[in-house]
């Protein structure tokens, strides 16, 4: 195919490998399978959160379908002690699609000790299948597929095909992929000078938005504050976390220092999506805390990037800032963008009784910095 002078190799519909993930995330949220191709071999994989009981006897009478599943989630389990690579479970016994759940996180922790491990076998994962479990995540889906080495397209089904190439391409957006979409006047409460600028990721449609507060030099050094969404409570005023008060609190610093910029990113959850959250939340009931919750689902202890929330600083035209964080995290991937972080500003939020844990984990164990301390 002929290189056309944008880089779309042609196509009408811009980059076919973009595309493809794109596509495949859709297949995977729709219940339906989709082929990953690797150096190594092709994959049949499947998400297991929208998997049926009919799909999986279908893959099943195909050939030897695997359960694969991420190190953190193998590890709490305690059937692997190496959270870096993925994992796999036979699935030729008769096992049902309910034990299949049990066994990735799906159903209530007690659920969870009715499953006989021993009756699995468990080796380390293809990189095609652990890119299938990266496109579950990707999808803000359980990271969990059913899963089955190929030649060719199981059965003739003309199925979806991504890369493992193409997988990895998506992991690492460039500025290319954001799109200044539109931006308005929006008077806030307390804050009558505001502009909401709309930015979209070209890769998969997701929104994010500037919150432009006051007037500034943007060649100087900006105020920032980078806030991951938060339905719960953002909008609803969840007591479990001290996101809704971080949020406002942030905005009210922003215009008391003359102004500044709040990115709102379309990141639920440090980054797995809100139905996972919830799947956290029913863990923390049981008592893990907000990491371990995490790590049970599969997941790191933080999804999120913030490459995205860099690239929507430069097309606002700033470089140098002052960012409003208690997460060192953020501080360094921000620099690792290429923005240059000069300072640090403390923001908190209101303790009670049902967030002083999570709270607590989040600076004895991730590393965030006490607001009195800042």
């Amino acid at each position: 195919m002929t290189i056309a002078p944008d880089g779309t190799n042609g196509h009408i519909n811009g980059d076919v490998q973009s595309l493809s993930v794109e596509r495949a995330m859709s297949e995977l949220r729709r219940g339906r399978a989709v082929l990953v191709r690797g150096t190594g071999g092709t994959a049949c994989v499947a998400a297991l959160e929208t998997m049926s009981p009919e799909r999986l006897e279908r893959l099943k009478a195909m050939g030897k379908v695997r359960l694969g599943i991420t190190g953190h989630r193998a590890t709490a389990l305690g059937i692997a002690n190496n959270v870096e690579h993925a994992w796999l479970l036979d699935v030729e016994a008769p096992v049902r699609l309910v034990e299949l759940a049990a066994i990735a996180g799906m159903m209530p922790r007690p659920a969870q000790t009715q499953i006989d491990l021993d009756r699995f076998t468990v080796s380390p994962a293809t990189p095609e299948i652990g890119a299938g479990l990266s496109l579950a995540k990707h999808a803000r889906l359980l990271p969990a597929v059913c899963a089955m080495e190929v030649n060719g397209s199981p059965s003739g089904d003309e199925l979806l095909s991504v890369s493992v190439d193409a997988i990895g391409r998506f992991e690492r957006p460039v500025v290319e992929d954001l799109e200044w979409v539109s931006d308005a006047q929006v008077p806030l409460a307390g804050h009558e000078q505001c502009r909401l600028v709309l930015f979209r990721d070209a890769r998969d449609g997701t929104e994010h938005v500037a919150v432009v507060v006051g007037a500034f030099d943007h060649a100087g050094v900006v105020p920032v504050r980078v806030h991951s969404a938060c339905l719960t409570g953002d909008l609803l005023g969840s007591l479990r976390c001290d996101c809704g008060d971080q949020l406002r609190n942030a905005v009210d610093q922003l215009g008391a220092t003359g102004g500044g910029i709040l990115l709102y990113l379309a990141q639920e959850g440090r980054g797995i999506g809100l139905a996972n959250k919830l799947r956290a939340y029913h863990l923390q009931d049981t008592g893990l805390d907000t990491l371990d919750a995490d790590h049970e689902l599969g997941f790191r202890a933080d999804e999120r990037s913030f490459v995205m929330a860099a690239l929507m600083l430069r097309k606002l035209g700033v470089l140098r800032i002052q960012l409003m964080t208690n997460n060192p995290s953020k501080f360094r991937q921000l620099q690792d963008a290429g923005i240059e972080v000069v300072g640090r500003l403390s923001l908190g939020g209101a303790v009670n009784e049902y967030n002083e844990r999570y709270i607590r984990a989040k600076q004895d164990r991730a590393g965030h910095l006490p607001v009195e301390e800042q």
